[in-house]
């Protein structure tokens, strides 16, 4: 009897632990803050900047949410996080022994990742803008003192992190997080990782290879290849799981754009020829599968599927769920798409 009861108590600790780390990721790490109710909303957001958010000349990593209600820069050691709606300005915080290394906004929510180096240890934490709590999450690996964070992407629906870390030798490697707080080194067939990206609703991983280029995906072994196509490159992944390839051209430029999901052959998937060769820097895909080209010289992003232009003021910056955002003499300005 008593061995049958230390086995119970042992099961029952198991799975208070196991829960209480479901509930903490799910309500504060990759939970939403939306609440859902029936009302009926018009939606008015994110047309024109409601306020003046001034960007100095010297910020880094400047990035907005995927609203562009929020945008983030950091500037002499500190990450300022500002409200584009009221201009309210919050400052995330580190101790004098950590470093901040990368952060990333979530793709579906305003929330950000943050990484950062407490001497050799590689920590990630997590910003809730609207709470302007910062929280840790746990510690990835030990790291050198060389190593950079490069990037970060999260899947809500699996509830996975990757996390590419260079070590400045085109040695690059990929840390996987689950809900649990699990973690392992992803095993790649490279070690000079370029783009990397995440299946929305599944756990898998697509990245760029770019001693050869080629794209492979975790769990599948050999490249992503197309007929007729010699180097590729990744360029996103959207929301219904279609990932967009890139054929590249002796030049360097995409000529064309496979698309189509892991679980296609990829003889399957559907190809964009581009009228003229565009360069990976003015391509970019939105979550919606939208591909747009960017004309840096004339201010102008054109949708490849209809040809419609959107014109923008200044210097472009990134995509949003609804339009570009941009820097314009220090300001930062939304511009919906047409």
């Amino acid at each position: 009897m008593k061995v049958l009861k230390k086995i119970v108590i042992c099961i029952m600790v198991s799975l208070i632990i196991q829960f209480g780390g479901l509930f903490y990721m799910n309500n504060y790490f990759l939970a939403s803050n939306t609440a859902i109710k029936s009302k009926k909303v018009v939606d008015s957001s994110n047309r024109t900047s409601i306020f003046q958010v001034n960007v100095p000349n010297n910020a880094k990593a400047i990035n907005v949410s995927f609203d562009a209600n929020y945008i983030a820069y950091y500037l002499n050691s500190v990450l300022y996080v500002v409200n584009t709606k009221t201009g309210k300005s919050d400052n995330v915080s580190f101790s004098n022994r950590d470093k901040l290394c990368f952060y990333k906004w979530l793709p579906d929510r305003n929330r950000m990742l943050i990484a950062e180096k407490k001497n050799s240890n590689l920590l990630l934490s997590y910003y809730d803008v609207n709470k302007s709590q910062k929280s840790n999450i746990t510690e990835v690996a030990m790291v050198s003192s060389a190593a950079e964070v490069k990037d970060i992407e999260a899947a809500p629906l699996p509830n996975v992190i990757y996390i590419k870390v260079s070590n400045g030798d085109k040695t690059d490697a990929i840390y996987w997080i689950n809900i649990m707080k699990s973690k392992k080194k992803i095993n790649t067939k490279t070690y000079n990782i370029g783009n990397i990206e995440v299946v929305p609703h599944e756990d898998k991983m697509v990245y760029e290879d770019l001693t050869n280029n080629k794209v492979y995906a975790t769990g599948i072994n050999n490249a992503l290849s197309f007929i007729g196509s010699t180097k590729s490159c990744l360029l996103e992944i959207d929301n219904n799981d279609q990932v967009y390839i890139g054929d590249v051209d002796s030049n360097n430029n995409i000529d064309k754009i496979y698309f189509g999901t892991l679980k296609e052959n990829t003889s399957s998937w559907q190809t964009l020829q581009l009228n003229t060769p565009v360069s990976k820097a003015n391509l970019f895909v939105t979550a919606r599968g939208k591909v747009y080209i960017n004309d840096n010289r004339k201010g102008t992003v054109a949708e490849f599927q209809t040809g419609k232009k959107t014109a923008y003021k200044g210097i472009f910056l990134q995509s949003y769920s609804d339009g570009i955002a941009s820097i314009s003499d220090g300001i930062l300005v939304k511009t919906p798409f047409n």
